[in-house]
């Protein structure tokens, strides 16, 4: 999730920044070259629409919700590593991990559908990049170890 709202945060930022260039180069070019008022007038009408309509993109609205589903799952992150250490130390019995974990699972799935009513469907590239980076978390932190 991390991942897709950092391309979408791009994706967020050049429409922002083409709002700002659009709207102040057209105001400037207006005062210099007053012979074309009707295309300084369009494009400073261009980016103040572009202004209204940008929660209706799909990315701006999709990149909020991947903003506050990172953090959700931040925190869940944190509970599941707690969990783990209690697997890890031999402290829980097979049907309290299998409980733990449906818990888990449930919050991860509340909210995603709290931040993504209508589902979401991630790319491809970033979820084999997803894969390659908790792999290489997972080796990182746990390489050496024997299972339990």
């Amino acid at each position: 999730m991390r991942l897709y709202r950092n391309r979408l945060g791009r994706w967020v930022r050049i429409v922002e920044i083409v709002k700002a260039v659009a709207s102040s180069g057209g105001i400037a070019a207006w005062v210099l070259w007053k012979d074309y008022p009707f295309l300084w007038t369009g494009i400073i009408a261009a980016a103040q629409a572009l202004d209204a309509l940008k929660g209706v993109f799909p990315f701006a609205k999709h990149y909020k919700g991947a903003s506050d589903l990172a953090i959700a799952l931040e925190v869940l992150y944190f509970d599941a590593e707690d969990e783990w250490e209690g697997i890890r130390g031999g402290r829980l019995s097979t049907d309290t991990i299998t409980k733990r974990r449906t818990k888990l699972r449930k919050f991860k799935l509340a909210e995603e559908r709290r931040y993504f009513p209508d589902g979401i469907e991630l790319p491809a590239a970033l979820i084999r990049l997803a894969t390659i980076e908790a792999s290489a978390y997972f080796t990182t932190m746990f390489s050496g170890e024997s299972a339990q």
